[in-house]
């Protein structure tokens, strides 16, 4: 089966190889015309050759995805293997996986991915829920900070140099003045994207949001449902980060015993929460800042004037144009500098 696989791909090399040679004699000695191979019998054979992939590793890479987060166990010959950013892994001829989470980079050797029909660019990374081929021998290297799949024959882990973490998300750049901040929050699994490619950095940050990155960043500690808020139902993804910042004393609702989950979060509040949590947690508050430096101080609550002072003085919160901007909503790029901040000044 892997030979016949293999023949196909090294097939369709051959015929580029072909298609280029035609290109290059003249068109009076070409048995065939160069357009018809670059056209239809170009595709016809790259159609078959991957119907003949398909139907050969079908039965075996469905077995194999079929064991995909369930916590290991084999499939056929396949085994459940995982590594750490910058884990070298090594794969020889004929050999193959399907990646199952995080990302990996292809370092050297040809990879076919059997699902796309494609190969896999010098440098180019691993899709996850894709079945992959080794062409020759082949090493990847780990460039999330973990990451899992379903290994077919012979392929080793070994620990490498780690990489800098690629972010998955298209809308932040790295002339971003808050790409450090989203990538440390991404790699410490405290913020998910808005979808796998998509941080939404513009977008306002939810009461719901702010419970449940704080409750990440506490260690998720466990705790049984009960009805703080009337308004946070249980087995929602966001019932336990609340109803643990409930409990605590992190967050407090906006009355009626209601929590507002889906309510934009402001500056302000942001700083109450900041506060409330270091001050739970037995952190030393006592630094504080001088707010008149600031156009609009005079719009800062009596209620959130000691958190804000702390969190300027803190250098968690600065300023927005010599502005504090208290009761202007956070966006998720502000918070998750926020956070990077914060965790620097607790040293955690």
């Amino acid at each position: 089966m892997k030979k016949r696989i293999l023949a196909g791909v090294l097939g369709l090399t051959l015929l580029a190889g072909i298609v280029t040679l035609a290109g290059a004699a003249s068109q009076d000695r070409a048995l065939v015309s160069l357009s018809y191979l670059n056209g239809a019998f170009w595709s016809d054979l790259k159609a078959v050759v991957k119907q003949e992939v398909d139907r050969d590793t079908s039965a075996i890479y469905s077995a194999a995805a079929g064991q995909v987060g369930q916590g290991g166990g084999t499939a056929g010959s396949f085994t459940p293997q995982s590594g750490v950013n910058g884990d070298v892994v090594t794969g020889g001829i004929g050999c193959g996986l399907v990646w199952t989470q995080g990302s990996a980079l292809l370092r050297s050797g040809a990879l076919v991915d059997a699902t796309a029909g494609t190969e896999v660019a010098a440098s180019g990374a691993l899709t996850i829920g894709h079945r992959y081929l080794a062409g020759t021998d082949v090493t990847l290297v780990v460039s999330s900070n973990a990451a899992q799949w379903m290994a077919e024959g012979r392929w080793t882990v070994t620990a490498g140099e780690p990489l800098p973490v690629q972010l998955p998300f298209i809308d932040v750049s790295r002339s971003a003045w808050y790409y450090e901040d989203v990538s440390y929050v991404y790699q410490r699994e405290l913020f998910n994207g808005s979808s796998p490619t998509q941080f939404a950095p513009e977008d306002k940050m939810q009461r719901c949001m702010m419970t449940t990155v704080l409750h990440r960043l506490a260690g998720k500690p466990a705790g049984e449902y009960s009805a703080v808020f009337r308004d946070i139902p249980d087995g929602q993804w966001y019932t336990e980060g609340t109803v643990w910042a409930g409990r605590t004393g992190v967050v407090s609702g906006v009355g009626d015993e209601l929590f507002d989950p889906f309510s934009n979060v402001t500056r302000q509040q942001i700083a109450v929460i900041l506060y409330n949590y270091v001050v739970r947690m037995g952190y030393d508050v006592s630094v504080s800042a001088e707010l008149s430096q600031f156009s609009d101080v005079g719009a800062v609550a009596s209620w959130g004037r000691s958190a804000i002072s702390w969190a300027v003085g803190a250098e968690i919160i600065n300023g927005r144009d010599g502005a504090l901007a208290p009761d202007s909503d956070a966006t998720r790029a502000e918070v998750a500098a926020m956070l990077h901040r914060f965790t620097i000044w607790t040293g955690k």
